[in-house]
């Protein structure tokens, strides 16, 4: 339900506003707006006065302080278990002076672990080249006894190793060595031995796009190529155990640190925000203003607590709520426990504005009732239900996804209830067995029957939208809206009642009648909405009609669980037609995820609540520390 919002404005002597928003961020209930200013130009009352030099200076400090903290904490792996360290707002810099040694060995520590990584790397690619080469130039002795130019050319390409050749017995007279090597699939390595004086112009040589020079990392250019490919192996082998050491090193100083690092970094946060809170602030040269809302029913304590610290110096009143204000008050949503995990939806579409109606209720009462409904299986109930009751233990510590779990496991419980009337398990596995028949009526059998269920529910859901809307608007001296949300209610049982008697399931002198109620609902909303209203008289007809998914898609469901029976039934092994029928089951059971969800959900969002839901609600979002 939405709770009954308070506005409140607090006055007080400009010398106790600090005090006053660290109070209000305890308190957290009060939902801070900005304060109306009184006249304007010099000569007003109230007013944004520039923020003091000392405060602007501490909330520079504050957002650089944040930007360090946040670094810090995302170079650390939160520990399996850690106590956030409160941190006192007087001692946030303190703290974050005696961090900084900290930081500077944590960042220190994954450069070393980047550094370590790409040098292994390197080695990987190096060695596994020089590796190729190894057989093809033993006798080169060194890289330091000549020139040694290591190159890589596509396979694509080997064309261009000719060319090449050609081109380096022309510099050189002949006086070279070329030996190639395939290094992989795609890739073919070549090693040129040449004398130093022809260096510069073998290396112009080299710069064509399919041919690639390898060079080798500084700390081996030195080196023989034996020496080269051993030291490569060691530190292959030893970089590994520097990087677990390294990384053992950050994870014995995040389980030390990382509270701290998450309280303090809270406490800056929360700091910010008491900075923040200023911006909303109207003062004078002695007094400020500041004005929120906050549930009714929490005001009295809010005059409790400003009055035991502030006595009569601070003044804390409420304030009338405006007729065109009451549309921008905060809405705060409460519900009972067994309701609230249908709030999820609500986060679907925008918020219901305040003073209306929050539909959550309805939708714990009528949700699990058309997903049962079409569902309507026993056997599927029980899989889905085990899933929602495995869900929400498994997902208890993330509030949305146990909420979804919870009504998966109601919705169950209503698929497992119909599933025993309509005499379904499995399809017609019980029935099968001789275990499960029809309490109510078979849904493949009975469509019809069906059908004219779910247009009756299709004709109530609609109907008691219409009367919550009625309602709503009369509680809130709507009078128009009320009288012709009313007149849409008589239009829609005249037009009824007057095809049954038509029909001759009523009374044939009930038709004329009918049809003056008809007449008369249609010329009342001419007169209070214009066209529209007769229009959405006919479009809630039409809503009605959008019911008959539950039918359909139910239908198709229980016709799906058949032949998944049928196709195992006719199958000579009997362990195949198990397997065949029990993958045809648990794509079903899939579906049975998606499709009535979905269903459900769209009967609820178009043709429920768009008879009396009103969006465009903002959310109480209360002055609260992190």
């Amino acid at each position: 339900m939405i709770k009954v919002m308070s506005k409140v404005r607090i006055i007080g002597p400009r010398t106790a506003l600090d005090d006053c928003i660290r109070t209000l961020h305890e308190t957290a209930v009060v939902h801070i707006e900005t304060a109306p200013t009184v006249a304007s130009g010099k000569d007003a009352f109230l007013k944004r006065l520039p923020v003091e030099r000392d405060k602007a200076e501490s909330r520079e400090r504050l957002d650089r302080a944040i930007v360090r903290l946040k670094e810090a904490s995302s170079l650390l792996t939160p520990p399996l278990s850690y106590r956030i360290e409160k941190v006192d707002a007087a001692e946030i810099f303190i703290r974050l002076d005696a961090l900084a040694d900290v930081e500077a060995k944590v960042k220190s520590l994954h450069a070393r672990i980047e550094e370590l990584k790409e040098s292994l790397s390197l080695i990987e690619k190096y060695e596994r080249l020089l590796s190729g080469f190894l057989p093809i130039v033993p006798r080169f002795g060194g890289f330091g006894n000549f020139d040694i130019v290591g190159l890589t050319i596509e396979k694509r390409r080997a064309d261009a190793i000719r060319l090449l050749e050609d081109e380096i017995v022309r510099i050189t007279g002949g006086t070279y060595e070329m030996q190639t090597a395939e290094l992989d699939d795609s890739t073919i390595g070549v090693v040129i031995a040449f004398q130093h004086k022809f260096d510069e112009k073998i290396r112009r040589l080299l710069t064509g796009r399919s041919i690639s020079e390898i060079r080798l990392p500084d700390e081996y250019e030195e080196m023989a190529l034996v020496g080269a490919l051993k030291e490569m192996r060691r530190k292959r082998h030893s970089i590994p155990e520097a990087v677990r050491q390294a990384e053992a090193e950050l994870e014995g100083i995040s389980k030390r640190w990382y509270g701290v690092i998450e309280g303090l970094r809270r406490s800056v946060e929360d700091a910010i925000d008491e900075a923040g809170a200023l911006t909303y602030v109207a003062e004078s040269r002695f007094a400020f203003a500041l004005e929120g809302y906050l549930p009714a029913e929490k005001l009295a304590a809010l005059k409790d607590r400003f009055s035991g610290l502030y006595g009569q110096r601070v003044l804390v009143s409420d304030v009338p709520i405006g007729g065109e204000e009451a549309g921008r008050v905060p809405v705060c949503i409460e519900n009972r426990p067994a309701i609230r995990p249908f709030e999820v939806f609500l986060s679907a579409v925008s918020l219901p504005r305040y003073g209306s109606v929050d539909p959550t209720m309805f939708l714990a009462l009528f949700f699990p009732v058309f997903f049962g409904l079409i569902v309507g299986d026993a056997g599927y109930g029980a899989v889905l239900l085990v899933l929602g009751l495995w869900a929400r233990r498994r997902f208890s510590a993330k509030p949305f996804l146990r909420d979804v779990s919870t009504i998966l496991a109601i919705c169950s419980v209503w698929a497992v209830v119909f599933g025993l009337l309509f005499g379904e398990f499995f399809g017609d596995l019980g029935a099968r067995l001789g275990i499960l028949h029809p309490v109510w009526f078979h849904r493949e059998e009975a469509l019809k029957t069906m059908l004219l269920l779910a247009l009756g529910i299709g004709a109530g859901h609609v109907v008691f939208g219409l009367v919550i809307s009625a309602v709503n608007n009369l509680r809130r001296k709507r009078h128009r809206e009320a009288g012709a949300k009313a007149a849409q209610l008589a239009a829609i049982f005249a037009f009824f009642a007057a095809v049954a008697a038509s029909r001759d399931y009523l009374p044939g002198a009930f038709f004329l009648p009918m049809i003056i109620l008809l007449a008369t609902a249609i010329a009342f909303l001419l007169l209070a909405q214009g066209v529209i209203g007769p229009l959405e008289s006919i479009k809630s007809l039409g809503n009605m009609l959008s019911y008959m998914r539950l039918m359909a898609v139910g239908a198709a469901s229980v016709v799906m669980a058949n032949v998944a029976n049928q196709i195992g039934g006719r199958m000579k092994n009997a362990a195949l037609g198990i397997i065949i029928a029990g993958l045809i089951h648990l794509v079903n059971i899939a579906l049975c995820l998606l499709s009535p969800v979905i269903q459900s959900m769209r009967l609820h969002y178009v043709e429920f609540f768009g008879k009396f839901y009103e969006a465009g609600g903002r959310r109480y979002a209360p002055f609260r520390k992190r």
